[in-house]
């Protein structure tokens, strides 16, 4: 596997909604004038459109840059789907690529539209910077032209994708809202606005209820300004953050000793195992999350905690195959697996301790 896809940790940071919002995705979805799209191209095409795509994108994007074509790697591309949440690319056909890019950057070429490229952060952090995203679109747009008409705006093969192209996606922590049953009201209310919600349980499919972890998705309409589409999305966000910490410091002065117990016995684990099953470390890592936004439990020094929980939630498995490689293949067991597991969340969780004296 090459190292590029792991040792970069390309989103995680700090930022001051952390606690409720665990990332932020803005994309942009861009069609070439003149050319089919990529479902009624000829792999002929494809190639042409790629290396046009691949050129650009080289001239405006090139430090870290990193490219994945149907020769590279698959453990690779697995690292991807799991550092970058992007479940839904499985492969990698003749004539596609996916390419990641410093600041959180991430695209695909003839994967629906001809470039899909987007920003990711933690928090709300791409939302404060979404001009950036705007800027990188208009230096393509010198190199490209873009189908596009006045009346309709960009043109992409998906409906929901005409007019700015514009889409986000945000993976929100939301304890409060799933423990006050809230979750079914908070839902409909943002289904009226046009945003989508899932609950969220590590490879975006639907889990149970009690799940704290929510996929929120918006793709602004046809006819709508980005900066429209943008401050729509930060007044649902803001909604959110608002009822969720409302909601905590509501909670907390009833349950606040069973998510400490939770939380401190999670811990505890994680910093302690020397096996480690997969689901069984996401639960913990979710209930140590809780203990910290409630507000319940309290470490000597936590300054990095939240994103070094999200770290090892999204990047532990890749990290896993990446050591694995330095064993013989007939070597490797389940156990072996495990025990990487737990030795890799020990090395980071090593550094915290929680305050008894609270």
């Amino acid at each position: 596997m090459n190292k590029a896809c792991v040792e970069n940790w390309f989103w995680f940071g700090d930022n001051s909604d952390l606690d409720c919002i665990v990332y932020c995705r803005l994309g942009l979805y861009r069609s070439i004038a003149g050319e089919l799209f990529p479902h009624r191209c000829t792999n002929e095409d494809l190639e042409e459109i790629q290396t046009w795509l691949l050129r650009s994108l080289s001239s405006i994007e090139s430090e870290s840059q990193y490219i994945i074509s149907p020769h590279g790697e698959v453990d690779c591309l697995s690292s991807v789907r799991e550092v970058f949440d992007v479940s839904s690319i499985s492969t990698v056909q003749p004539g596609q690529a996916v390419i990641l890019g410093s600041k959180g950057f991430f695209a695909t070429i003839n994967m629906n539209a001809h470039l899909y490229f987007s920003q990711m952060g933690p928090g709300t952090q791409k939302l404060e910077t979404w001009k950036e995203l705007i800027a990188l679109d208009e230096r393509l747009d010198r190199d490209l032209n873009w189908a596009c008409t006045e009346a309709y705006g960009f043109l992409n093969p998906d409906p929901h994708h005409i007019g700015s192209g514009l889409e986000c996606e945000a993976l929100l922590f939301l304890p409060g809202i799933m423990d006050s049953s809230m979750y079914e009201r908070v839902m409909k209310g943002l289904l009226s606005q046009g945003f989508e919600l899932s609950v969220y349980n590590g490879d975006d499919s639907q889990g149970e209820a009690a799940s704290p972890f929510v996929k929120l998705h918006y793709t602004v309409p046809p006819g709508m300004p980005e900066q429209e589409g943008i401050e729509r999305i930060k007044n649902a966000l803001d909604g959110l953050i608002t009822g969720e910490r409302a909601t905590r410091d509501r909670l907390a002065q009833n349950i606040s000793d069973e998510i400490a117990d939770s939380a401190s016995r999670a811990f505890g684990v994680l910093s302690h195992a020397r096996l480690l099953e997969k689901e069984e470390c996401r639960t913990y890592l979710s209930d140590v999350r809780k203990g910290l936004v409630y507000n319940c439990v309290h470490f000597e020094h936590q300054e990095g905690l939240l994103q070094h929980l999200d770290r090892l939630w999204f990047t532990t498995e890749a990290l896993i195959r990446q050591n694995l490689e330095l064993i013989e293949p007939h070597q490797i067991t389940e156990k072996n697996i495990k025990s990487l597991r737990a030795k890799l969340v020990r090395s980071i969780l090593s550094q915290y301790h929680i305050d008894r004296g609270i």
